[in-house]
C-alpha cells in the first residue's frame, strides 16, 4: 500500500504550511485570550479555584492536549508513520533554514563550505535517545505540574519547542531535529514498528527511490525527487522495517525506551487523574481526564509543594519525575523478563534465530500495550460523541492495532533480506535470455520475492560464469545500499547462491573481483555506505535535474551559466559527499560516464523496440489503411531523435542504431504507446480504431487522463464517444498513396477541407473555360480529358487532375469527363494547396513526378 508515500508532495506543502499557521493561531490564542469557551462546556469549578478558573476558559491546552496530540498518535501508531512525518509541523519548521539556504556550513576538504551534520561519533550522535527520552519525561512532568492548566505555560512551551526546531534545523543539516532532538521522535519509534498497520513496504514492490517519508523537494518540471542527506542511517523514514532490524540489537537506549514505554504512559495517565483528585473537577473515576477538567484546573502550579497522597511529606516536584522514572524502569524489567521467557521458550522449541524472534515479539507487545494504554484514558473527540464516540475509537485502535500485531508476529530479518536481494535479483533478471518463456506470459515486476527465486531456478541453466555475473551485482547493490554486511554476506546470501548453483568459492571469487574493482564497497561498514548511498541517489537527482535545466545531455561544468554553475556548487556543499567522491559522481555525467553509458543503454533499447513495432505496423496497415497515419507517427517519433542519439552513442563508445530493425511486439503495444503521443490527434486516431474494434481497450485507455498532455475537438469527441462527420473519408485518405505520409491530423485536416464525389459514368467532372477553383485525386475508376485536337487522355486510379489550373490560376483547358465506369474521386479547394504541399512532402514529389511524365507524354497531359 503506497497511499501515504505517493501523496502529492506538493499538496502536503499546503497541508504543511496550514497545520504551522494553526498551531501559530493557537499559540496566538493562549497569549492574547480573545476567544473563551461558553459556560456549558465549562467544567464546574471549586470554590477555591473559582476565579482562576474562569480565566482558563481558552479552549487552547484542550484543544492541543485532548485533540491535536491523540490525532499524531492515531497518525503514527495506527495507521502510519509515512504520513504524519511527511507533515509534521515541527519538521516542517526545522527544514525551513535550508530551504531559504542559511544552514551553518564549515570549510571541509581543500577549503571548500559543507553543511554541518550530526556526526555518528559524536556526543549528539551518541546519546541522542537518552536525551530524547530525557526531553520527553520532562515535558510529561511540567505537563502534570504546571502546563496542563496554565494557557501561558502552554503557549511558552510551543514557542520554546518551535525556536528548538528552527534552531536545531539551522544548526544541522537533514531532520536532525526529528532524528536527535524531537522528544516525540523516540514514541515514533516504538509505535511504528515494523512500519505500522496501514504503512507501505519500502524494500519492494516500488521503482522509486523516495520512499514512505523520505525527505523530498519538487523538481523545475514537477517531478518528485530525493532531497536526503542521510543525516541518520539506518533512517526510519527511508524504510522503517530496515531501521527496526538494523537498531534491534546494539542500540540498548533504544531496547529500553521500547520497553519502558507503556510503563511510562500508564503511570502519565494514572498520576494525571491523582492530581485531580484534590478537586471536585472529576466528579468520577476518570472523569479528570475524560472531561477534559485537567485544561481548567488554573491551581496546578499552587499545589505543586503539596504531596500526591496526604499521608506522604513529600512534594509533586519530586514525586512526579520519580514515580514517572520509576513506571518507565519497572514496565522495562517486564517487558525485559518477557523477552527472556520468550527466547527460552523458542530455544525448547527449536526454532530459528530464538533471540530475535523473541527481542521482535517483545518489542511488537510493548507497542501493542503502549497505544492502547493511550487511547484507553484518551477521547480525541473531547466527549463531543458521547461516551459511545470514545468506546468505538478504542475499539477501532484495538482493531488495527491487532491486525498490525498479527502482519508483524511472523516476520523475521531473513524474510525481510530475501525479500530485499529478490527485488536486486529482479533487476539483474529483465535483460537474461529465456525469460519470456520462463515467466509464462506474467510481468517480472508481478512476482513475488519466492517467485523471484522460483523462476531463476525454472529457467534455464545460467551457467557459472552468468550465474556468478548475477550474484555478484546483487551482492555490490546490496552492499551498496547498505542492506549488507561484509562480514555476514555469505550467510545472508546463501539461499541466493543455492539458487543459482553457486557455491562458498564462488562468493570468495566475486568478493575479490569486487575488492579490486570497486574497494569502496568493502572498505567502509554497511552504514557508513548506506548513508554514501543516500547522498549519492539524492545528489544523482538533483543533478539530473540541473541538466534538464542546461538543456544538456551530458554535464560539462565549464559550458554551464554562471547562475548554474553556482547551483552546482550548492548542490556540492548540500550533499555532505567529500571531493573525491563528487568527483566520481561528476565523472558519471561525462559524455562516456557510468550514467549516460547506462541511460543510452535504456534509450538505445527503447527506440529499437519502437522501431519494431513501427516495421509491425507497416506491415499491418497494407491491409488497414487506418494504421496507416499511426505508422508514420511512430516513424515520426523514431526519426526525430535519431541523429542526435547515434551521436551521444558514439561519444559513449556504444553501438549505434541499427538502419532497419524487424517486426516486433503487437499491435496493442503500439496503440498504448500511441495514447501518451503529445499530438492530441494521434491519441485520438487510437481511441476511433479502439472504439471501434476492442471496447475494453477503450475502457482501459481512459484510465489514463493523459495529464499533462494536450487535448483536441478530435480526442475530445473520442472521448465522448461521438462519430466524426467525416469518419467515411478517412480510410479513402489514408489508403491514397501520394497521402500515406500524413499523420492523424494532416487525414483530419484533409477530410475537413475537400469532400468525396461519386460520378456516373459520363459526367462532368471539369469544363474547359471553367475556373480552376479546385484539384482532384481519382481514388476509383477514371477520368478522361476531351479536348480538340486528339484523342481522350485516361487518368487512373492515383492519378490528379486539375492541378496545373491550381498552379497557375489560368481556366481549365480541357473538359473532363468520367469514364465508362464511372469514378470517385477526393475533391480539394484550390485555396487549401499549398497547404497541402506544405504538409505532405509525398504529395509534393508524386504531384512532380506525374507532372514530368505527362510533360514528357505531350503538352496536353499537363493541362
Amino acid at each position: 500500500m503506497q497511499l501515504f508515500s505517493r501523496l502529492p508532495e506538493q499538496q502536503l506543502r499546503l497541508v504543511r504550511w496550514g497545520l504551522l499557521i494553526g498551531w501559530l493561531l493557537l499559540i496566538a490564542s493562549l497569549l492574547v485570550p480573545v476567544i473563551a469557551l461558553p459556560d456549558a462546556l465549562v467544567p464546574a469549578c471549586s470554590a477555591l479555584l473559582d476565579a482562576d478558573c474562569q480565566l482558563h476558559r481558552q479552549p487552547g491546552n484542550r484543544l492541543f492536549w485532548g485533540t491535536v496530540v491523540p490525532v499524531g498518535v492515531l497518525l503514527i501508531g495506527v495507521i502510519s508513520h509515512e504520513l504524519w512525518r511527511r507533515i509534521c509541523p515541527l519538521a516542517f519548521v526545522s527544514q525551513l533554514a535550508r530551504s531559504v539556504g542559511w544552514q551553518r556550513s564549515r570549510p571541509g576538504r581543500k577549503g571548500r563550505p559543507e553543511v554541518v551534520q550530526v556526526e555518528a561519533d559524536s556526543w549528539l550522535g551518541r546519546h541522542h535517545l537518552a536525551l530524547q527520552w530525557s526531553l520527553l519525561i520532562a515535558g510529561l512532568c511540567l505537563r502534570l505540574l504546571w502546563v496542563n492548566g496554565s494557557p501561558l505555560g502552554l503557549a511558552i512551551l510551543l514557542l520554546v519547542t518551535l525556536a528548538a526546531a528552527l534552531l536545531v534545523g539551522w544548526a544541522w543539516g537533514g531532520k536532525a531535529w526529528c532524528q536527535y532532538v524531537c522528544p516525540m521522535g523516540p514514541v515514533q519509534t516504538v509505535l511504528t514498528g515494523l512500519r505500522g498497520p496501514l504503512g507501505s513496504p519500502a524494500h519492494v514492490g516500488t521503482s522509486s527511490r523516495v520512499t514512505q517519508s523520505m525527505c523530498r523537494t519538487i523538481a523545475a518540471d514537477g517531478r518528485e525527487q530525493s532531497a536526503c542527506v542521510a543525516c541518520q542511517a539506518p533512517c526510519i523514514d527511508i524504510d522503517a522495517e530496515r531501521f527496526f532490524w538494523q537498531t534491534l540489537r546494539g542500540k540498548r537506549s533504544l531496547h529500553w525506551i521500547w520497553a519502558s514505554y507503556p510503563g511510562l504512559t500508564l503511570a502519565f495517565f494514572l498520576l494525571m487523574e491523582q492530581v485531580g483528585a484534590a478537586t471536585d473537577l472529576g466528579g468520577h473515576p476518570l472523569g479528570y481526564l475524560r472531561s477534559g477538567a485537567w485544561a481548567f484546573d488554573a491551581g496546578l502550579p499552587e499545589r505543586i509543594g503539596q504531596s500526591l497522597w496526604p499521608d506522604l511529606a513529600v512534594p509533586r516536584l519530586l514525586e512526579i519525575p520519580l514515580l514517572l522514572s520509576a513506571a518507565a524502569a519497572l514496565s522495562a524489567v517486564l517487558f525485559g523478563g518477557l523477552e527472556r521467557l520468550l527466547q527460552q521458550l523458542y530455544t525448547r522449541q527449536g526454532l530459528g534465530e530464538p533471540q530475535e524472534r523473541a527481542a521482535l515479539r517483545a518489542r511488537l507487545l510493548a507497542s501493542f500495550a503502549a497505544i492502547n494504554i493511550f487511547f484507553w484514558f484518551v477521547d480525541p473527540f473531547q466527549g463531543a460523541l458521547g461516551p459511545i464516540g470514545g468506546q468505538l475509537l478504542r475499539s477501532l485502535v484495538l482493531v488495527a492495532s491487532a491486525i498490525g500485531l498479527f502482519r508483524s508476529w511472523g516476520r523475521d530479518q531473513a524474510t525481510y533480506r530475501r525479500e530485499s536481494a529478490s527485488e536486486s535479483l529482479r533487476r539483474q533478471l529483465r535483460d537474461l535470455p529465456g525469460l519470456e518463456a520462463a515467466l509464462d506470459g506474467r510481468a517480472l515486476e508481478a512476482l513475488t520475492p519466492q517467485e523471484v527465486f522460483t523462476l531463476v531456478k525454472a529457467m534455464p541453466a545460467l551457467g557459472r560464469q552468468q550465474g556468478r555475473k548475477v550474484y555478484g551485482d546483487v551482492m555490490a547493490e546490496m552492499l551498496r545500499t547498505g542492506r549488507l554486511a561484509r562480514a555476514s554476506a555469505l550467510l545472508e546470501l546463501q539461499e541466493l547462491r543455492q539458487t543459482l548453483q553457486l557455491d562458498a568459492s564462488d562468493h570468495h571469487d566475486v568478493v575479490r573481483t569486487l575488492a579490486s574493482e570497486q574497494p569502496e564497497l568493502l572498505e567502509r561498514d554497511h552504514l557508513q555506505r548506506q548513508a554514501d548511498d543516500l547522498r549519492r541517489e539524492a545528489a544523482l537527482e538533483a543533478i539530473d535535474e540541473l541538466l534538464r535545466l542546461a538543456g544538456m545531455p551530458v554535464l560539462e561544468p565549464d559550458r554551464l551559466q554562471p547562475a548554474l554553475k553556482a547551483r552546482l556548487d550548492h548542490l556540492q556543499q548540500e550533499s555532505g559527499l567529500d571531493d573525491d567522491r563528487w568527483q566520481a559522481l561528476l565523472q558519471g555525467f561525462g559524455p562516456q560516464g557510468e550514467l549516460e553509458r547506462r541511460r543510452l543503454e535504456q534509450l538505445r533499447a527503447a527506440w529499437i523496440q519502437e522501431a519494431g513495432l513501427r516495421s509491425r505496423l507497416l506491415q499491418l496497415a497494407t491491409t488497414d489503411p487506418l494504421l496507416q497515419p499511426l505508422r508514420h507517427a511512430m516513424a515520426q517519433r523514431l526519426e526525430g531523435p535519431r541523429m542526435e542519439l547515434d551521436a551521444r552513442l558514439h561519444a559513449a563508445g556504444l553501438e549505434t542504431l541499427p538502419a532497419t530493425v524487424p517486426a516486433a511486439g503487437e499491435l496493442d503495444q503500439a496503440l498504448d504507446l500511441l495514447w501518451r503521443d503529445p499530438d492530441p490527434d494521434t491519441a485520438g486516431w487510437v481511441l476511433m480504431l479502439a472504439r471501434e474494434r476492442d471496447p475494453q481497450r477503450t475502457a482501459r485507455l481512459l484510465q489514463d487522463p493523459r495529464t499533462g498532455l494536450a487535448d483536441s475537438p478530435f480526442l475530445q469527441r473520442q472521448r465522448q464517444g461521438q462519430s466524426d462527420p467525416d469518419r467515411q473519408e478517412f480510410p479513402v485518405i489514408a489508403a491514397a498513396e501520394l497521402f500515406a505520409d500524413l499523420l492523424p491530423e494532416g487525414i483530419l485536416w484533409m477530410a475537413r477541407q475537400g469532400h468525396l464525389q461519386d460520378l456516373q459514368p459520363g459526367d462532368v467532372v471539369m469544363e474547359q473555360g471553367a475556373p480552376s477553383d479546385a484539384l482532384a485525386l481519382v481514388l476509383q475508376g477514371d477520368v478522361r480529358l476531351q479536348t480538340s485536337g486528339g484523342q481522350p487522355v485516361v487518368l487512373g486510379v492515383g492519378q490528379t487532375v486539375g492541378e496545373m489550373g491550381v498552379i497557375t490560376g489560368a481556366p481549365r483547358t480541357a473538359r473532363v469527363e468520367a469514364g465508362p465506369e464511372g469514378a470517385r474521386l477526393f475533391v480539394l479547394p484550390a485555396q487549401s494547396f499549398e497547404e497541402l504541399l506544405r504538409r505532405s512532402r509525398r504529395f509534393g514529389r508524386g504531384l512532380l513526378a506525374s507532372l514530368a511524365e505527362r510533360l514528357a507524354a505531350g503538352p496536353v497531359l499537363a493541362k
